[in-house]
């Protein structure tokens, strides 16, 4: 033994001692730079994702070896990148690049006008807090990474299950998830607790969609352990999953488990993507897919950072300061009597910039994101918009200067809670009122036969003939009814004594197999292989499935193949949208499906046009050896197998129609008429039929009792869509456009700019017919071509695109899922809450920021006026009148908290802002802030500046402390009178603010006496003070208000009509 052993490692010791040829040690060396250049490689630019399919063995190996690693990075910085990267995007700023430049200019002695930390203090507070803020987001991300990677899972090992971390599972290893574990990786589904395999996992988390989706496991491997084996006998079998390559579609996979010899198609029912949830039961999953490869991963994309509409013109106005304190430096510069020499000139001119240089107020950016925070918080916490979550707090003022709202319509204007109305057979038809007569029909028909398409068999049976049969009302009603209940992907739940309810992916599914029950076909149970029904005199019948197609959107349609071993019988039912259907049955039916479809879409009603075939056994296997062939490639899969199925859609049997309606949400009307009424121009956008939509347009409010429909319809002749389109330009005022999706692709190809310069100055629009591709790119082309503020709201996965393409996007949790709720920068429970939200906080938060930002200008102006007061009295010497001690009080604890109390303002009440909507399209004009409103403030700026600094010269012209002393102490109290007298309502946070900073300021004199002339504050200097204000003060109020009474803004007209209507309700009372 000992001999056979020294003779087998002798191979082995030559290869690891004997010395290489020099040809083979070059090839070791260039192959290990090789790998060491590919690992330095993978380090920095990471491991790319390998473009190609893969077999992954039950044993661990993976052909083409497999590098990726599972460790989920949601964390921006690490300890290395956490400063150069901050302070990057901090300097990338304007304001603070500049005051960066001010700073340096200070480190230089020839250019220095005071003190370096006078200069750097107020930087360093700026960038520290927003490093600060960072630092505490990016460790509260490194905390759920560390959660998320270290969680244990079971590994399956030839040795029993070991503990694995999330972050260290590799590609062909075998993990056991029990119930409610995140699914880590991307799963191949070899054993499931359930005896056949199924089992239940969560989305929410990847698709927003609520509802279970049912997973089954490789017969294979769950039949070897079923039968007893060993878990770690997996690993030991000699099989292998070939997969396709990684890719971002989460609908779709194709696969083949080889297992000695056999092949077994896996398909999107036999995996699970990682970060879904396992719902019910204990899995054994092969990791096919980790890391960067997972669908999660490549579903993953960063979003685009929103900025709000204030952010733009806060940053136009920024550019004026700059403009305006580059000109002053040059005048005084001018006029300073220098040297004509380049050199001095210059440096002159930089020292005179430095001592402005509060006209641009360092911390605009801080009080502005704070107050983001402070709105964003009121929304949350709002108890009447109950459950509102903001998603991104960039944003809340645009919520204020919305001018488009585009809204999709099934499940956001409507609850998506389907109610049977009516049923059209070819000869009959009914609606709900006549449920006792179709009771009546179906006990009839199944007393004389027990199986669906009896009579056809009959007729077959005697004939042999497949000759056209003409049926009875009576028996296609009765198929009617068992298609409903048997076509479907609905699961029944029981839960203990509480009702049965329905687990389904579409509320029309379930509406559909409630009617079927309330008629008397009941469904019993369904699973993957069979459906239990019971009929309407009490007898089962099980159903068999032995094939599924679920509904897409791409075929739009879902379709089944059943069968009753019973009555030996197979049946093919398929189900779907009008315009496909209709191609599926005979020719001289397709008429009566137009028609049909088109009268239940007018009242309103979503239609679903049901079908059946009756297949032979010879029929059925010769097409499934068809459909197998196609369902084991991997390439094109969906193309051949969709080719394979259409093969028996044809001469399809029509059996109805069926018409349900979805209700309109909680007061969806009157939320639209506000929002009408608050100019904001409304979009419908919709996938549904033009009838349907039209009818929730008129319902909703969306169409006025006064428009006109101007319809466009099926155009895709450029020529005759420019014809429509401008007539339709010639009386927009008049119509309600409705167009559907082929004339809207007819648009956006060749009229893009023309249909949009058009429809945009119509009140309504109506898209019928609209993919979601469609819906994101109309979204953008009103944002290019209008340059207003677009917002969209919607509820499903389809929305998503026009939602992150929207300047603000408004999810609603519905009941198809959270996918637009995650995806958007305001998720709602209610289409009503867009009252709340869009007319009170929208129109406070963008009033209050328009405000705040004009008071932080005015606070760095003025300032910097006072300085160049200073200067020319005094030969234009350059140094800073108020020491930066003051300066750095000044920006910070004198008058922080007094201007930022602003952001309490309320010019009304919630009760007025609701009711009178006209007060929020006051500001569509951004009359609150615009060059108007800043000029204002400049001059109110210059006024003060100038009155504080010459009557503190003339007063006390003796002393330069207590000229000094008494320009600083009436400027602090001038901010806080300032503050006080353009509030339009006292809040406790306003009073407190200002006491507090005034008692603030006194303190801080008494303990740094050095700053300021203690000495000089006696009576007559507060006196002086007093004075001082009131001059520099009371002509801004009072001019104020004789504008306010002659030349009213808007706003003030509205308040003014309100007001007098309140004093008339009153009266009347």
């Amino acid at each position: 033994m000992e001999s056979e052993q020294k003779e087998n490692s002798q191979p082995l010791l030559k290869q690891r001692y004997e010395p290489f040829s020099i040809e083979e040690t070059k090839e070791n060396v260039e192959i290990e730079q090789e790998n060491k250049f590919d690992q330095f490689k993978d380090f920095v630019f990471g491991i790319k994702i390998q473009k190609s399919q893969r077999d992954v063995y039950l044993d661990g190996k993976v052909n083409p070896i497999n590098k990726q690693n599972n460790f989920i990075k949601n964390s921006k910085y690490n300890a290395f990148t956490f400063l150069p990267l901050v302070l990057f995007e901090q300097f990338h700023q304007f304001i603070n690049l500049f005051y960066l430049g001010l700073t340096i200019t200070q480190c230089i002695s020839f250019l220095k006008v005071g003190f370096l930390i006078d200069y750097l203090g107020p930087l360093a507070l700026v960038v520290a807090i927003s490093l600060l803020k960072e630092l505490y987001d990016d460790i509260q991300r490194h905390m759920r990474d560390h959660q998320i990677n270290n969680y244990e899972y079971g590994l399956i090992t030839r040795n029993g299950i070991q503990k694995i971390s999330s972050g260290k599972i590799k590609v062909g290893q075998i993990v056991e998830v029990k119930c409610n574990e995140r699914i880590p990786a991307d799963l191949l589904v070899l054993y499931a607790d359930d005896e056949q395999g199924n089992v239940f996992i969560r989305t929410d988390q990847l698709d927003g969609e609520t509802d279970w989706k049912l997973r089954k496991a490789v017969k294979a491997t769950q039949n070897l352990i079923r039968n007893g084996a060993d878990p770690s006998s997996l690993i030991s079998q000699n099989s292998y999953a070939t997969c396709q390559e990684p890719i971002a579609n989460i609908y779709q996979f194709s696969g083949l488990f080889n297992y000695r010899y056999q092949k077994e198609s896996l398909s999107l029912e036999h995996v699970m993507w990682a970060n879904t949830v396992l719902a019910t039961g204990r899995i054994y999953g092969l990791v096919i897919l980790n890391g960067k490869e997972t669908r999660m991963a490549m579903n993953s994309k960063t979003p685009k950072t929103k900025f709000g509409i204030l952010d733009d013109e806060v940053n136009w106005l920024s550019f004026l300061l700059f403009v305006m304190m580059s000109i002053m430096a040059g005048i005084v510069t001018a006029f300073s009597g220098q040297p004509a020499t380049a050199s001095v000139v210059t440096v002159a001119y930089i020292r005179y910039l430095v001592l402005l240089s509060n006209i641009i107020p360092i911390s605009m950016r801080v009080n502005l994101e704070f107050a983001k925070l402070v709105y964003s918080y009121k929304i949350n916490i709002d108890p009447q918009i109950e459950g509102t979550i903001t998603r991104n707090s960039n944003i809340p003022e645009s919520l204020g200067r919305i001018q488009y709202l585009l809204s999709d319509k099934t499940g956001t204007l409507t609850q998506n809670d389907m109610i049977f109305k009516k049923l059209s057979l070819a000869s009959a038809q009914f609606s709900e009122e006549d449920k006792d007569e179709m009771k009546k029909i179906l006990i009839e028909q199944c007393k004389l036969n027990e199986y669906p398409l009896q009579d056809v068999v009959n007729f077959l049976n005697k004939n042999n003939s497949k000759l056209r049969l003409k049926r009875e009302r009576d028996q296609v009603f009765r198929d009617l009814m068992f298609a409903l209940c048997l076509c479907h992907n609905v699961t029944p739940i029981y839960d203990g004594e509480n009702p049965k309810t329905f687990q389904a992916s579409s509320p029309d599914e379930i509406a559909l197999v409630k009617i079927a029950e309330e008629i008397g076909i009941e469904l019993i149970s369904r699973d993957q292989i069979q459906i239990t029904i019971k009929d309407c005199i009490e007898r089962k019948q099980k159903y068999e499935i032995l094939n599924n197609f679920p509904f897409s959107s791409e075929t739009k349609r879902m379709g089944i193949i059943l069968y009753n071993r019973e009555a030996n019988r197979y049946i093919f039912y398929v189900k779907g949208a009008d315009a496909v259907m209709k191609q599926l049955v005979q020719e001289h039916q397709r008429g009566f499906i137009d028609e049909e479809c088109e009268n239940l879409a007018r009242e309103g009603f979503r239609t679903l046009v049901i079908t059946q075939k009756l297949l032979t056994k010879s029929e059925y296997e010769n097409w499934k050896c068809k459909f197998d062939q196609a369902n084991e490639q991997i390439e094109n899969r969906d193309t051949e197998i969709q080719k394979a199925i259409s093969l028996l859609e044809k001469d399809m049997e029509f059996l109805g129609i069926t018409g349900v309606e979805d209700k309109l949400q909680e007061e969806v009307c009157s939320t639209l008429e506000n929002v009408r009424n608050a100019g904001i121009n409304v979009w419908m956008l919709t996938g549904d039929k033009i009838e349907t939509a039209i009818c929730i347009a008129i319902s909703s409010g969306i169409k006025s009792p006064t428009q006109q429909i101007f319809l466009i319809k099926e155009t895709s002749d450029p020529e005759k869509f420019q014809q429509q389109i401008n007539t339709f330009g010639i009386e927009t005022n008049n119509n309600l456009l409705v167009i559907d999706g082929t004339s809207l692709n007819t648009a956006l190809t060749y009229f893009e700019e023309l249909f949009f310069t058009i429809a945009t100055k119509s009140q309504s629009v109506v898209c019928c017919r609209c993919s979601p591709t469609q819906k994101a790119q109309v979204t953008e082309c009103i944002k290019f071509y209008t340059k207003k503020v677009v917002a969209c709201i919607g509820d499903g996965g389809n929305d998503v695109g026009m939602i992150q393409s929207a300047d603000v996007g408004i999810g609603i949790e519905g009941k198809e899922g959270k996918q637009a709720a995650l995806a958007s920068d305001f998720s709602i429970v209610k289409f009503k809450y867009l009252n709340v939200l869009l007319l009170w906080h929208g129109r406070l938060s963008y009033k209050r920021s328009a405000l705040l930002s004009q008071f932080v200008i005015h606070r760095g102006l003025i300032i910097s006026v006072i300085q160049a007061v200073f200067m020319f009295v005094f030969y234009f010497l350059s140094i800073s009148i108020f020491s930066g001690g003051l300066l750095l009080g000044y920006s910070t604890i004198y008058t922080m908290f007094p201007v930022f109390s602003i952001i309490f303002d309320e010019d009304v009440d919630i009760k007025i802002a609701l009711q009178y909507p006209p007060l929020y399209r006051s500001l569509q004009k951004g009359r609150d802030l615009n060059a108007k409103t800043f000029m204002v403030w400049v001059w109110k700026s210059i006024f003060q500046g100038v009155i504080i600094m010459i009557l503190a010269l003339v007063m006390f012209k003796n002393i330069f402390l207590e000229i000094e002393t008494v320009a600083f102490t009436a400027l602090i109290f001038n901010q806080y009178a300032l503050t006080l007298s353009e509030l339009h309502s006292l809040h406790i946070v306003m009073i407190i603010s200002n006491v507090a900073s005034a008692v603030i300021y006194i303190l801080s004199i008494m303990w740094f006496p050095n700053q300021l002339l203690v000495s000089a504050m006696t009576f007559q200097f507060f006196f002086y003070v007093i004075v001082i204000v009131l001059v520099s003060w009371s002509p801004c109020f009072i001019a104020q208000k004789i504008l306010k009474k002659y030349d009213p803004s808007d706003y003030e007209k509205i308040m003014a009509n309100v007001k007098r209507e309140l004093i008339n309700t009153k009266i009347f009372k």
